[in-house]
């Protein structure tokens, strides 16, 4: 790793859509990891598989080192966390919708990469208690990981009512907007 250092427990979230049966080819090409899908379990199960997935990564594991070296696991994030998979799982779930300054409620496709590495070259920070229990988010990004942002506070928890996918947290127009931008390969983080 490029920036700090890892006590090597981690989360990979990728985004389903950028692969074609998503579920059943992390089952196929990790076969030791477990895929969770971040819709299962709610209304919109049938799309489970093109939404974000988490999948147990520490470090040194198979999905870990295909997702340093940007090999099979494109496009996704590294959070290190000592958190259970259960645990990530619904804190992760908590973050999916989110709401605008103005009270709008938007999807954030928080499993694409590509735009939170937007959001980062343009330095935009996320509210405190987005990333609870998640100490370091890492991206890869043209072939070199590192740390785009550190948690001081990774037990604040901003979204800690347990109702399903509905908006607890505010995002401010900077980071939407950081979101948003796209460049040749990257589609919209927002829904």
């Amino acid at each position: 790793m490029s920036s700090g250092t890892s006590d090597g427990n981690g989360f990979i979230l990728l985004d389903g859509a950028r692969y074609e049966n998503a579920t059943a080819w992390l089952y196929q090409h990790f076969p030791s990891h477990q895929p969770t899908p971040l819709l299962v379990g709610t209304a919109y199960e049938p799309i489970a598989d093109a939404g974000p997935i988490l999948l147990d990564a520490s470090v040194g594991s198979m999905a870990y080192i295909a997702w340093r070296r940007g090999t099979e696991i494109k496009d996704g994030l590294w959070l290190e966390s000592t958190a259970s998979m259960d645990d990530m799982h619904r804190i992760l779930q908590r973050r999916l919708r989110i709401l605008t300054p103005e009270s709008s409620e938007l999807w954030l496709r928080l499993g694409d990469a590509r735009p939170l590495y937007q959001a980062w070259l343009r330095r935009a920070q996320w509210p405190e208690g987005f990333w609870h229990r998640i100490s370091r988010i890492w991206l890869h990004h043209e072939g070199k990981t590192f740390c785009a942002w550190q948690n001081e506070q990774p037990k604040n928890d901003a979204a800690p009512a347990d109702c399903g996918l509905a908006a607890q947290m505010t995002l401010d127009w900077q980071l939407l907007e950081a979101l948003a931008k796209q460049d040749d390969t990257a589609k919209e983080a927002l829904l």
